[in-house]
């Protein structure tokens, strides 16, 4: 069991923790309390943590591993407001308003890292960048006209070009998505961190929350034993650790 908790603590190799030292703070070992509880130190838990502290909220952030550990570490780092599903298919799907709702919230998530980068001074190698969609050789086009008319509906900045800026490579007739963006995510999301600490958040890395309870006194429990009551928790990772049936059974290994 020892040998497998330290196995967690060491950044396997990509290129975003191959190039930072990632952060760790000693482990909860006594019972705290904290307006809010955060478990998970990725993108969406330090995010959270951060902003709540922002707010004047008391945070207390706990994560299994070191921060960046999940799925942060290890993302493309491409920031897009270009959904994968397409917005011709979301679109059939939740309608119009809904399409524009998801747009809009993505662009809204892009302009929140680049002024949360701006504001804390975090180097994260952010840029804004053009992102392209194109049919592969021998593809139906006319899913770009379908996407392009979508895309203008749900209020996306969208264009049809002759063909992506690749020089060994053509891609033929595409789709530019402008103001799309690309960064270094460990680079953000240690430098957030900091900033979440310096706003007066607590940060427990090594910790291993088991199970959460609800109810009129909301607690944490971990796998060492310490607990952290809190008035609100916020579940952050990847999969929800305080449900045993409803994702994991449709989720892929």
């Amino acid at each position: 069991m020892t040998s497998h908790r330290n196995a967690e603590c060491r950044p396997r190799s990509t290129p975003w923790l191959d190039t930072v030292q990632p952060i760790t703070r000693a482990p909860l070992t006594v019972d705290t309390h904290a307006d809010v509880c955060v478990i998970g130190a990725g993108m969406a838990g330090v995010t959270t943590a951060y902003l709540l502290c922002r707010e004047g909220a008391s945070v207390v952030l706990l994560e299994r591993a070191f921060v960046g550990a999940g799925e942060t570490g290890r993302t493309t780092a491409h920031l897009t407001n270009a959904m994968d599903d397409r917005f011709s298919d979301l679109e059939r799907v939740v309608g119009t308003e809904g399409s524009r709702l998801a747009a809009e919230s993505h662009g809204a998530a892009i302009d929140s890292i680049e002024a949360c980068a701006d504001r804390e001074r975090i180097d994260c190698d952010f840029e804004r960048v053009d992102g392209y969609l194109f049919v592969p050789p021998g593809g139906d086009r006319t899913v770009l006209d379908d996407e392009i008319e979508a895309g203008r509906r749900a209020g996306v900045d969208i264009e049809l070009v002759h063909r992506a800026p690749l020089p060994t490579f053509d891609t033929g007739p595409c789709l530019r998505f402008s103001r799309q963006a690309q960064f270094h995510p460990m680079k953000y999301l240690n430098g957030l961190a900091g900033a979440f600490e310096r706003t007066g958040g607590r940060l427990f890395t090594g910790t291993h929350a088991v199970r959460v309870s609800g109810g009129s006194r909301p607690c944490v429990f971990t796998a060492n034993g310490a607990s952290v009551r809190a008035s609100g928790i916020v579940v952050a990772t990847n999969t929800p650790i305080h449900d045993n049936l409803l994702v994991h059974v449709k989720q892929g290994p």
